[in-house]
């Protein structure tokens, strides 16, 4: 059977986990055309390690993904309240456990190439997917298809693009950029400027290292160590460090991280992605606690990627006309709620809940990706703000101020737990991704109905 006619072509830029997932979102409904333009000469995901909260669970749910991803697991992550990341106080050699945050089902962790290829495999042969595409530009004018170019020279037309593009998003670029120069037009010439700073990504002051330890190295060292069994969270005065099992157990990974608080809201002018010497990491927890020292004992021989944490401002939008961005292009956020693939999840599952609704027309396009950017905007700027906070709970900050009588260190160390705890229950327990989803769809009957 021939396929119906398309009532718009959307393309996507950038490959990852956000675009896939719109992608294969967006062919459920069969008349929607769709291009998936990937800069890299594959699609592939970079890094490791991943976390799947439960509000994440939902979105795969709705998008019958839920069983694919469960079944990378050793176990069924199950809709109990369960114990969920242990902290503790490790900067020293007796460890101090700190407390405990739950969530709705046990957290699911899995390696980010594992949840790449399921949505990959699952795509239909009617998405139609490019490699080697780095976008360079687009040019989007009233009445006309917009004009995607490439920086091998070719180009493409559609009628939406979604900029899934990543931190250095040619996407957000161009949106900042259209909206200020509309701004000079009409005279705001200091919002204008202000437009052009803000798809400027920022340090947040922090460095990842990154690496993988089989988990036979770590099991011949400490055979019950906590981390084969659940996150661990170990946290220090400006390091830290985070370590669970994925690929069924079969690795530990093991993300630490170095804070430099003073260059928060910088530019960082040096590569973003490096290889690090172990050494250099093990000298950064050289003291803490026996389960660090095991961990950082195993990181001799193999390769540490070090990451520099740039991140978004809070933007003011994500669309603007017939474009918008999802992801780290929208809201690049720290690491600390485990909430970016999430976040970047949802947003395509909204995108796509949206866009598959007989009100979104290619005259109601622009209306439509405005109504996305209305629900999703607060939401993630609100889950990185806190992803930040609890970035300052784990390095500790709170506790280099001087002790007071009235504040005595533990009672200050139990401050700082009850504020992790209560950012990881907001997110995994109190917000409902239906809601808002509801809430979408509800603003479009409403304003596009008429």
């Amino acid at each position: 059977m021939s396929e119906p006619p398309s009532k718009f072509h959307v393309a996507i830029c950038g490959g990852g986990i956000g675009g896939l997932t719109l992608a294969f979102a967006l062919s459920k409904s069969p008349d929607i055309s769709i291009d998936v333009y990937e800069a890299a000469s594959k699609f592939t995901e970079i890094g490791a390690g991943i976390i799947l909260s439960w509000r994440t669970r939902q979105v795969l749910k709705s998008l019958c993904l839920e069983e694919d991803v469960i079944s990378l697991l050793p176990f069924h992550p199950g809709e109990d309240r369960v114990p969920s990341v242990q902290y503790r106080k490790a900067d020293q050699p007796d460890g101090l456990a700190m407390g405990t945050a739950y969530s709705r089902g046990k957290l699911m962790t899995l390696h980010r190439a594992e949840l790449h290829e399921v949505l990959l495999n699952r795509l239909p042969s009617r998405c139609r997917t490019s490699s080697s595409k780095r976008l360079e530009s687009y040019v989007q004018q009233p009445g006309a298809p917009i004009m995607l170019h490439f920086q091998d020279g070719s180009t493409a037309t559609c009628d939406i693009l979604i900029g899934a593009d990543g931190l250095k998003s040619a996407v957000r670029k161009t949106i900042f950029q259209d909206a200020a120069t509309l701004a000079e037009s009409q005279h705001r010439n200091a919002d204008a400027i202000e437009l052009r700073d803000l798809s400027q990504l920022r340090f947040s002051g922090v460095f990842s290292y990154r690496t993988l330890i089989p988990a036979a190295k770590l099991s011949s060292i400490s055979p019950q160590h906590r981390a084969f069994s659940s996150p661990v969270q170990y946290l220090g005065k400006n390091r830290h460090m985070i370590a669970y099992p994925i690929s069924r157990g079969r690795f530990v990974n093991i993300v630490a991280y170095e804070s430099h608080p003073h260059e928060e809201g910088t530019h960082y002018d040096g590569p973003w992605v490096a290889d690090e010497d172990p050494s250099y990491v093990q000298g950064l927890f050289q003291g803490w606690e026996k389960e660090v020292g095991d961990i950082v004992q195993c990181l001799d021989g193999l390769k540490i990627t070090r990451w520099v944490v740039n991140v978004m401002p809070a933007l003011p939008f994500f669309a603007f006309g017939n474009v918008a961005i999802l992801g780290d292009a929208a809201h690049a956020m720290t690491p600390f709620l485990g909430a970016g693939a999430g976040q970047a999840i949802e947003d395509a599952s909204t995108l796509a809940a949206l866009h598959s609704n007989e009100l979104a027309t290619k005259t109601t396009v622009s209306q439509v990706l405005d109504i996305y950017s209305r629900v999703r905007q607060p939401f993630a700027t609100e889950v990185s703000r806190r992803s930040r906070l609890n970035g300052g709970h784990f390095s500790l900050r709170s506790l280099t101020e001087p002790d007071h009588d009235e504040f005595p260190f533990s009672a200050r160390l139990q401050g700082v737990t009850k504020q992790i705890q209560e950012n990881s229950r907001w997110l995994s327990e109190e917000m409902d991704w239906g809601a808002d989803l509801q809430r979408a769809t509800n603003l479009l009957q409403a304003e596009l109905a008429a």
